[in-house]
C-alpha cells in the first residue's frame, strides 16, 4: 500500500519510520534550518514501515510494505528524488534466522541495491553495539576494531556495515553506520551509563550523517558518557558533538547490574551475551587478550 504526495523536492527516505528513532527523526528533521540549507532550500521525506507509520508531516510520502520485497523497495526510488536513505528498519533484537534473514539481511540488500540503481548519494545505517558486544568492558574500542557480534542479531548488523563498505568503495554510495547504544529518554541500567544515547544526540548524529563529507564511516550512537566503552573520535571528527551525558543519572545506578563474574557483566553486549550462551569460560577468556 502506498499513499503518494507529489513533490519535486529532493527527498530523504526513512525506513522503519514507525519505530522510536524513525518517529523522532520524522518529527524533527523537516524543521531543521541547517538541513534545509544543505538541500538548497527544502527537502521532503519518504517514510516506510511494515506497519502504517501514521500521518506525520502532511507532505510526507508514505509507503507501507516489506523491504524484503525488491519490487516494493524499488517503488520508493523510481522517481529519482531520493538523495539519502536513513535505514532504520529491521528486527530489533535476537531472533531465529528465519526472522532475521528477511527483516535484517534481505531488506538491507534490497535497500543498497535500489540505492545503487537509482544513484542515491548516501545511506545512513542503524547498526548496533551488538556488532561488537564480545569485547570486554575493560577495553575501550574505536570504530576500526574488528567486529565481534554477540548474537545472530549482532551478526546481521555486521553484515549491514559490510554492505555499506562494499557499496561505498565499489559503487560510490557514502555509508554511515551508526552503532546505536541504549536509545531511551534516560538510562535504565548501570550498563546504560556507558551506552546511553539521548534523543537530541540521536538527531544530531543523523544530521552529521546526512551532511558530512565522508566515504565510509562506522560511528557510535552514544552520548557524552564518561563511562563509555567506545572511542567515538570518528564521529567527532565529522562534527558530532553530543550535548547530553548519562553521568547525570549515575546516582540512580551505583552498582553493577549483575554479579561481576557473570559473562553479561564482563562483556559490552550485556544480556545478549547470556542468550543461548554455551561456550566455556576458557573460550571466552581468549577475548580478553589484546
Amino acid at each position: 500500500m502506498t499513499r503518494h504526495q507529489v513533490s519535486g523536492k529532493p527527498t530523504i527516505l526513512i525506513t522503519g519510520a514507525a519505530g522510536r528513532i524513525g518517529s523522532l527523526l520524522r518529527r524533527t528533521l523537516p524543521h531543521d534550518p541547517a538541513l534545509k540549507e544543505h538541500f538548497k532550500g527544502s527537502f521532503a521525506l519518504k517514510v516506510t514501515d511494515i506497519l502504517d507509520p501514521g500521518p506525520g508531516n502532511k507532505e510526507d510520502e508514505v509507503f507501507v510494505g516489506t523491504l524484503a520485497d525488491p519490487a516494493f523497495v524499488a517503488s520508493m526510488f523510481v522517481d529519482g528524488s531520493v538523495r539519502a536513505v536513513i535505514h532504520l528498519a529491521g528486527y530489533p533484537r535476537e531472533a531465529d534466522w528465519d526472522v532475521l534473514l528477511d527483516a535484517n539481511i534481505r531488506s538491507s540488500i534490497n535497500i543498497w541495491e535500489a540505492a545503487r540503481k537509482f544513484k542515491v548519494e548516501r545511506v545512513l545505517y542503524a547498526s548496533s553495539n551488538h556488532a561488537i558486544g564480545f569485547y570486554p568492558r575493560s577495553r575501550t574500542i574505536d570504530s576500526t576494531m574488528p567486529q565481534r557480534p554477540d548474537s545472530r542479531y549482532g551478526l546481521t548488523k555486521v553484515f549491514g556495515e559490510e554492505l555499506g563498505f562494499l557499496y561505498a568503495y565499489k559503487f560510490g554510495i557514502r555509508s554511515f553506520s551508526m552503532r546505536i547504544g541504549m536509545f531511551l529518554p534516560e538510562p535504565t541500567t548501570h550498563r546504560g551509563l556507558s551506552t546511553w544515547l539521548s534523543h537530541p544526540d540521536m538527531v544530531a548524529l543523523a544530521k552529521v550523517g546526512l551532511t558530512a563529507d565522508y566515504t565510509c564511516e562506522i560511528v557510535y550512537g552514544v552520548s557524552d558518557n564518561s563511562r563509555s566503552f567506545w572511542d567515538n573520535s570518528a564521529a567527532q571528527r565529522l562534527g558530532y558533538h553530543p550535548q547530553d551525558s548519562a553521568d547525570a543519572y549515575a546516582h540512580l545506578f551505583p552498582a553493577s547490574d549483575l554479579a561481576q563474574d557473570d559473562a553479561a557483566e564482563h562483556f559490552q553486549g550485556g544480556p545478549y551475551i547470556n542468550d543461548g550462551l554455551t561456550s566455556s569460560p576458557a573460550f571466552r577468556a581468549e577475548l580478553d587478550k589484546d
